[in-house]
């Protein structure tokens, strides 16, 4: 029998998969709303013709901040992947470096990357935070007119508050239901803001990574939390990924 159910994975290193075609015809075949991220415009390419025939990749353009020191020249091309896609990461902000002057390049480049975003209105971006929630939060600021999903959160309870707030949402993997701070973050999370994603291959399970069709361990945690079918909290994460998107998917 066919699951008729779709899900979302919102943020996914596709190309880091050993077969990536493979896995696309899998995303299709499940029906995975996946947002593709690249570590480096030079690499977006290739990311974006896995997602040329797929319905359910999007590819998205970045320049991970932990890449900042040695692929930071890169910078000037992103600017012509963003007229491409409007899907932008993974950026962001990575302090889990004591280098006082990789922290400011790294920040100098993410508000470069948020300005000309702003200036399309409409991307919207996955942001990397580790050791660094606090200021990207205030770096994405009040005002930043896209949607802006924070990947693999690990901040403060306190820190979600904040972000709600300001309309940012949250993509969540199986490793932070599977930890008790993460639990609880999640646990904190408002449900109209609150996503899935593997950001695999990065996460395993067990000795194979996360993917796309990961998904349910976080809707089967979700349901138990939210005391709901998991059937509803997967058609509630997609009407959240419609909204963080700004259109329908």
């Amino acid at each position: 029998m066919t699951d008729p159910t779709e899900y979302v994975d919102a943020h996914c290193h596709l190309d880091l998969f050993p077969d990536p075609a493979a896995l696309v015809r899998r995303i299709d075949e499940r029906r995975v709303h996946t947002i593709a991220v690249t570590n480096a415009p030079s690499v977006f390419g290739h990311t974006e013709r896995l997602a040329a025939s797929s319905r359910y990749v999007r590819a998205a353009a970045g320049l991970h901040p932990e890449l900042v020191a040695t692929h930071g020249g890169e910078l000037d091309q992103l600017w012509p992947c963003l007229e491409r896609t409007r899907y932008v990461g993974e950026v962001g902000l990575d302090f889990s470096t004591n280098d006082a002057a990789l922290r400011t390049r790294q920040r100098t480049v993410f508000e470069k990357i948020l300005e000309r975003c702003a200036a399309f209105r409409d991307k919207t971006i996955t942001v990397h935070s580790r050791r660094a929630s606090s200021d990207t939060i205030d770096t994405i600021g009040e005002r930043f007119p896209g949607k802006v999903i924070l990947h693999w959160f690990t901040g403060s309870r306190r820190e979600v508050e904040r972000a709600a707030r300001l309309g940012l949402y949250f993509s969540i993997n199986p490793a932070m239901v599977n930890s008790q701070k993460g639990r609880e973050l999640v646990d904190a999370m408002p449900r109209d803001r609150v996503l899935t994603e593997s950001d695999g291959p990065f996460v395993k399970l067990g000795p194979q990574p996360a993917d796309p069709t990961s998904a349910p361990i976080v809707l089967n945690y979700l349901a138990r939390t939210w005391h709901l079918e998991v059937e509803q909290v997967a058609r509630a994460v997609l009407a959240n990924l419609e909204r963080s998107v700004q259109r329908e998917v």
